[in-house]
């Protein structure tokens, strides 16, 4: 690959459709030049040069975006977990994802395919969630006599919960990102819903029985949704 005085390496693709130099940064931060039929290469490092500042700034924001959709550490606060995390580039179609006794997890094939990456991510997470906060949300409903119908586990951009007239439960996977005191905070509401379906008086004095200041937490629960990384919102 050519290479500028400033060390930057960069790929030439001639095109007979190319009417003018075209300077392409890739989500990996590769530099491509696609320049028309015939165009003098040996005037692309002089290009560059004039685009260096410009360059830079996209290599940043693609390199940073890397970093938000491609964790090398997942830390489940609410049930006392951290995961590390690690890619491994191979020919196979896809991603798949290896869980290990260790805390560790292993992605295999096309993991510079960011979203081949979240998918695979997203799906561990919801998988973990179900198992999780299923078996504490049991566990609450028999420390409190407060028996729920079915438990739904679900992605969601807005709601942390919710409980139907039938008694069937809602939970927000991502719950699992936030700190253990709101999670149970959120299990303990939805579970005081089968008693009160509202937010009336008697439910907030419900709640309070089973978490103190339930008001205070509740406000702060709803501002918690920077506690979400980046790729579990994609």
């Amino acid at each position: 690959m050519p290479k500028t005085k400033s060390g930057l390496t960069y790929a030439v693709r001639e095109s007979s459709r190319a009417k003018r130099v075209i300077i392409k940064v890739r989500m990996s931060s590769d530099v491509e030049v696609v320049i028309p039929s015939g165009f003098q290469k040996n005037r692309l490092p002089e290009i560059l040069a004039k685009h260096s500042d410009w360059i830079a700034s996209q290599q940043k924001k693609f390199q940073e975006r890397k970093r938000s959709l491609q964790p090398k550490r997942i830390t489940l606060t609410a049930v006392g977990q951290t995961w590390k995390v690690e890619y491994k580039n191979s020919s196979v179609k896809g991603v798949t994802l290896e869980e290990r006794n260790d805390m560790s997890l292993t992605l295999t094939g096309q993991v510079d395919d960011l979203n081949l990456v979240v998918n695979a991510l997203n799906a561990w997470v919801h998988k973990q969630a179900r198992s999780a906060l299923g078996k504490w949300l049991s566990d609450l409903s028999d420390q409190m006599a407060m028996p729920f119908n079915k438990l739904t586990v679900r992605r969601q951009k807005s709601l942390w919960g919710s409980c139907s007239a039938k008694k069937n439960i809602n939970l927000n996977r991502n719950l699992l990102f936030l700190s253990k005191s709101m999670a149970r905070y959120v299990l303990i509401h939805e579970l005081c819903h089968i008693e009160q379906l509202n937010h009336s008086k008697k439910f907030w004095s419900l709640l309070d029985i089973h978490v103190k200041n339930s008001r205070a937490m509740s406000a702060k629960t709803k501002q918690a949704g920077d506690k979400v990384p980046v790729w579990a919102k994609a």
